[in-house]
C-alpha cells in the first residue's frame, strides 16, 4: 500500500497529485481494456503487441508531461514532519 501511496503523492508524500492519480487510473484502465479485448477476440499477434506498447507509451508520456508541468506548484516537504520521522 505504501508503494501506491508513494506513486500517487507529490514531493511531501501527504498530498495526492491529480496528474499522477489520473495517470495511474488511465494506465490501469488501458491495461484492463486491452486484456478484455484479448479475452473477447481470443488472439494476440505481434502487431497487437506493438500497438499495445505504443498506446501505453502515449498514456505514460501524457502522465509524465502532466507531472512535469505541475512540478513547480507542488508543496515542498515540511521540515517539522521530517524531523519527527527521524
Amino acid at each position: 500500500m505504501k508503494l501506491v501511496n508513494d506513486i500517487m503523492t507529490g514531493k511531501d508524500n501527504a498530498t495526492f497529485d491529480a496528474a499522477r492519480v489520473v495517470g495511474v487510473i488511465g494506465a490501469a484502465a488501458y491495461i484492463v481494456f486491452w486484456c478484455a479485448q484479448v479475452v473477447i477476440t481470443r488472439r494476440f499477434d505481434h502487431a497487437d503487441a506493438d500497438a499495445y506498447g505504443r498506446g501505453l507509451a502515449i498514456v505514460l508520456l501524457a502522465m509524465a508531461g502532466a507531472c512535469t508541468i505541475k512540478r513547480s506548484t507542488e508543496p515542498e516537504p515540511m521540515r517539522e514532519r521530517e524531523e519527527v520521522l527521524r
